[in-house]
This record gives C-alpha cells, structure tokens and sequence, in this order.
C-alpha cells in the first residue's frame, strides 16, 4: 500500500540560490533522515515518487511552494510535517501537509494561475507614469514575443497568452512593486523574469535590480 501526501512550504532567502534539482534532492534527504520511506519508480534507476507543481526561478524566494510525494507507509498529516520539519534546513518551512487523492491529477495539470510580487529599484529620475503606460501597451497587445534563449538554441515565443494580469502597486522613491498574475499550462509557461524584460522593453526603461517573490500558486480543487 502507498499514500500520496500534498505538502506547501515556502523558499526563503537562505536558499533561493539553490536548483530546483538540489531541491529534490535536499527533499529525498529529508524524508530519509526522518526514516519515512518514499516510494521508488523505474528497476535500473529508481526515483523517489516526488512531483512539484512548478519550478521557481533560480534566485526568487517564494511562500507557495507545491510537492507531492508518495509514501509506503501511512502516516498522520501532522505527523509527518514535525518529522520532516526537523529534517529540513534553515529556508524551507513547511506550511501545511494533508493526504492527496490517489487518481489526483497532477499537480501541474491543475494550475490555475500564479500569483508573483516584484520589488525594483530604479534611477533617480525615472518616472512612474513611464511604467505604467508600458503595463498599459502589454495588457493591450495580442502578441508579446521573446526571443528564449538556451545554451545554443533561440526560440521565439508568444507571451501574451501566458498573461492575466500585471499592475503597478506601489511607489516610493527609487523603490517599486508589480505584481503580476500568470498562467501555467502543461505545454508551456513563463517566467516572471521575461514579463520584466518585455516591460523595460514596452516600457523604455531600466530595471536591473529586481526582488521576485512567488505569493500563490492556485489550484483546480480535487473532485
């Protein structure tokens, strides 16, 4: 008998350098040291049963992080957070643990929306209105391409249809935040970095100093 267990945590400053490979990684560990077996797939090479909803860029904190594992032994929700808790490292934080369904679907099937915040600092004499007219041209395009670049290869990609929603929702100073609401669907996603690019873009201006904060993942509730 296996049991599936859905676990939010939250990624925070001391780690946000850290892959989302090392996570998996630091997660298997945990779950070792705190001697609950996990379920392993594949007989040449077998993998721990771990899925995440979706990766967080590399260098962005987040408090709506998604796993799901499944384990061979049945255990009680909160049992299994003060296990594993004390197993973990300074920057993850386990925020809620509870069974999940065994025919869920996926977790990234079930994606919503997220939800990102983003904290900027500008130069001196740059004026607000500029960024919010450049939001104003995005959110009224159809098509927002970005040239997405990996090792050797370019790949033009439309944008557009990964957006739902970006504001500018504060002020101060040389100090800024947007926040932004994207979508996530099984073919394709987009990272809060290029909504950043296309904006400075749109947008005429320089925003190379950026703090990305994922606030939500939202989830299709389970049948």
């Amino acid at each position: 008998m296996s049991v599936k267990f859905r676990v939010l945590f939250s990624k925070e400053e001391p780690l946000k350098y850290i892959s989302h490979l090392d996570l998996l990684r630091l997660f298997t560990r945990a779950f070792r040291r705190a001697g609950i077996s996990l379920k392993f797939k594949g007989k040449f090479n077998p993998q721990p049963k771990i899925s995440y909803a979706l990766a967080l860029p590399l260098g962005s904190t987040s408090s709506s992080e998604y796993l799901e594992a499944e384990l061979e032994e049945d255990l009680g929700p909160q049992e299994l957070k003060g296990r594993l808790s004390l197993q973990l490292p300074p920057g993850i934080t386990l925020i809620k643990v509870e069974r999940a369904g065994d025919k869920a679907p996926s977790l990234t099937s079930r994606i919503k929306s997220v939800h990102y915040r983003v904290r900027f600092e500008t130069s001196p004499n740059m004026d607000p209105h500029n960024l919010e007219k450049g939001i104003e041209k995005i959110l009224e395009k159809n098509e927002l391409w970005f040239s997405r670049r990996k090792k050797n290869t370019k790949k033009d990609i439309n944008l557009r249809p990964f957006i739902n929603d970006i504001k500018l929702v504060s002020w101060e100073g040389q100090e800024g935040e947007i926040k932004m609401e994207l979508k996530a669907e099984a073919w394709g996603s987009v990272k809060p970095v290029e909504i950043m690019e296309i904006l400075e873009r749109e947008a005429l201006v320089d925003l190379p100093k950026r703090n990305i904060h994922r606030e939500l993942i939202e989830l299709e509730l389970e049948e």
